[in-house]
């Protein structure tokens, strides 16, 4: 399965975690876990509950969780963000 392939499954289906109401400041686990998932998956859908965005916008989250997790943002729809390990055109 290429890359083009796989984001689309993942665009299709469940996410793989949710972003919670601590945010990733309060949660330092959160990007651990993340790492986990990408290492296991190579691509992760993650869903930000509004709660956790505090003070930031959406897509100053979806960065800030790209660099802390050194992976690439592959697509944010809504509050619904796509990291990968490798950057991917998806168009």
């Amino acid at each position: 399965m290429d890359a083009k392939e796989k984001f689309k499954d993942v665009l299709l289906n469940k996410p793989h975690t949710i972003l919670g109401k601590k945010g990733i400041e309060e949660n330092a686990g959160f990007v651990q876990h993340v790492k986990t998932l990408l290492k296991a998956h190579k691509i992760v859908k993650i869903k930000i509950l509004k709660n956790a965005l505090h003070s930031m916008k959406i897509d100053e989250l979806a960065d800030t969780i790209a660099h802390k997790t050194d992976s690439y943002l592959v697509d944010s729809r809504g509050r619904t963000i796509i990291l990968s390990k490798t950057p991917i055109d998806v168009k």
